[in-house]
């Protein structure tokens, strides 16, 4: 079944970038994309007259439509729909998450998406969708370079074929990082911190040949060490 990638518009700047990656993801993985703009304004607790209420759904109906025939130009094969939802914005993207491959916003919004930013609405979708999420930075560049976060105590399967694959596919190379959260007491403790990240990579790289890997060990928190990079991975990561 393709799942759609669930795109989170609001009309910012940041929301537009995500919805540029959105549209190369949809592109590489032949999937469908699914436009919704939510907002509490839309709620109809008599807040406004039918008419105004009609008046806002119509002017953010636009919108999407708009954000429709900008995606349609880069990629004019793309199944895309549109969708309005009178819910807060996180409690809605993180409703539009079930079913879906992906949820991909800007790292910042406005209008209906007040105040979401990578550590408010974004981290609630992060932390509470049922489906990888994308928060895509102001500067993120094009290809990205994929990170991501490997305990190395826990199995991690899943996070690490979606990062493999990700970076196969977009030709970018892979950040393998392993961040203690603090100083290393001593050489034997960085010694054993390594061994556990190339143990977590073993038989990955003769699966996905042309992938390059930078394996990173750090004595830094996780949030810390990813600061810069071109695109989050899958929440849970």
């Amino acid at each position: 079944m393709r799942y759609p990638i669930i795109v989170g518009i609001d009309g910012s700047a940041h929301a537009w970038q995500g919805l540029d990656w959105a549209v190369e993801h949809a592109r590489l993985h032949e999937l469908p994309l699914r436009l919704v703009h939510c907002s509490r304004l839309l709620v109809r607790d008599g807040s406004f007259s039918d008419t105004a209420y009609e008046h806002l759904e119509a002017e953010r109906t636009d919108l999407l439509n708009e954000a429709r025939q900008y995606a349609l130009k880069q990629s004019p094969g793309l199944e895309i729909t549109i969708r309005l939802r009178a819910q807060e914005p996180g409690h809605g993207l993180v409703s539009e998450s079930e079913g879906a491959s992906l949820v991909a916003v800007g790292a910042r919004g406005v209008g209906g998406f007040e105040g979401l930013l990578f550590g408010s609405v974004g981290l609630h979708i992060a932390a509470h969708a049922h489906c990888p999420v994308l928060v895509v930075p102001r500067a993120a560049p094009f290809p990205a370079e994929i990170v991501v976060g490997v305990d190395g105590r826990r199995p991690e399967t899943d996070l690490l074929e979606w990062a493999f694959q990700e970076a196969a596919l977009r030709g970018s190379r892979l950040v393998a990082v392993h961040a203690i959260g603090g100083e290393f007491g001593s050489p034997h403790q960085r010694l054993v911190e390594d061994i556990e990240l190339s143990e977590a990579l073993t038989g990955w790289s003769a699966r996905f040949p042309d992938v390059v890997v930078t394996p990173v060990v750090a004595d830094r928190t996780p949030p810390a060490r990813r600061r810069g990079v071109g695109a989050e991975g899958p929440a849970g990561g």
